[in-house]
């Protein structure tokens, strides 16, 4: 995929860790244990295989930071174990976009731009941004390649 985007997703159960910090904490790399953690305890359930998606789901709840949550989509719902958290994310429309290399963020204002100039408004509900990585994806390793979304509506009208 090449530029911008918008896909319609369906509800879909995750399973997967949680990490929760400062936007400085997770600029420095703190978050990227959790991801490793995550993606050894989802091979360990038997709920990842090659063709299965990592994805982190982003909510921007605090003011110095936000929780993200680093997991998979859950085929059918198992247990949770403890350590684990399982959301319902909701079926939306995103826009959505690729991204290779470091600094996610300079794309993610390119989407907020492009989501502005095509007449929609990022859609508030809980959820802030996904990221969409291959399960293969090191995180110590090796820069990120991912489809980044934003979950959109379209503008509403003004009555003059």
């Amino acid at each position: 995929m090449t530029g911008f985007q918008v896909m319609k997703k369906s509800s879909f159960y995750f399973i997967g860790m949680k990490w929760s910090g400062t936007y400085e904490a997770a600029a420095h790399g703190d978050i990227l244990p959790t991801i490793q953690h995550s993606q050894e305890r989802l091979k360990e359930l038997g709920l990842v295989n090659a063709e299965s998606d990592l994805i982190g789901l982003s909510y921007h709840d605090r003011t110095d930071g936000f929780t993200y949550f680093i997991g998979t989509e859950a085929r059918n719902a198992p247990s949770i174990p403890s350590d684990m958290h399982g959301i319902i994310v909701p079926s939306h429309e995103y826009a959505i976009t690729e991204h290779e290399g470091q600094h996610a963020w300079k794309s993610y204002e390119k989407l907020y731009s492009w989501v502005e100039n095509k007449g929609y408004q990022l859609h508030q509900y809980g959820l802030d941004h996904l990221d969409v990585y291959p399960m293969d994806y090191d995180p110590y390793k090796m820069s990120p390649t991912l489809t980044i979304g934003v979950p959109i509506k379209k503008r509403a009208q003004s009555i003059d």
